[in-house]
């Protein structure tokens, strides 16, 4: 249950109608997304190493799909008044209220709340996500919180006590999530 009145409603900021960003992992690895304004919302395509993803969301960065192919395995996930349904797997237990993703292998997914917290200048918020794990692919609800902190927001994940010092750009991209990945200049 997230304790942010917010859902994305409250996000009025006009914004950049792309951006482009690279972030280097510390396995040495790349991950790279493109963030798109539509007329609807937005759309997230990215790749990491085989990995590819494309991600939908409305005007106020709520989830609505999510579809991940690799060379091993491949979900699609869609939001229903009933939670995230998968198309191999059906409904996606606990996910009635879950508004929000999470891949293991992009920090893009972080954007998301730390877009619907800052257009509502709200300085802490804890939210039920969809986790998705790389390689595997494996789904889990799980709460996530973000706290915002001097340069950015600390993200803490309930269950397991992690919490991460991550440093985002004036959009609300991370730039700095210490001990897995930077941002890369792309001038």
């Amino acid at each position: 249950m997230s304790s942010s009145k917010c859902h994305g409603c409250c996000v009025n900021r006009p914004e950049a109608s792309q951006h482009s960003v690279i972030w280097e992992w510390h396995d040495g690895s790349y991950d790279r997304a493109q963030i798109i304004r539509e007329t609807q919302g937005w759309r997230v395509a990215g790749r990491h190493g085989d990995i590819r993803y494309l991600i939908k969301l409305d005007a106020g960065f709520l989830c609505q799909s999510l579809e991940v192919t690799s060379d091993a395995a491949g979900i699609t996930l869609n939001r229903t008044s009933a939670g995230w349904f998968e198309t191999n797997t059906g409904l996606l237990p606990g996910s009635a209220n879950v508004f929000d993703l999470d891949l293991s292998w992009t920090a893009v997914t972080n954007t998301f709340p730390i877009k619907r917290l800052d257009g509502n200048a709200t300085e802490a918020g804890t939210f039920d996500v969809v986790m998705v794990t790389a390689p595997d692919l494996e789904m889990k609800v799980m709460q996530q919180s973000y706290t915002k902190w001097q340069n950015g927001w600390v993200y803490g994940e309930e269950e397991s006590g992690y919490t991460a010092d991550l440093t985002v750009d004036k959009f609300g991209l991370v730039t700095d999530y210490p001990g897995l990945c930077s941002r890369k200049d792309l001038s």
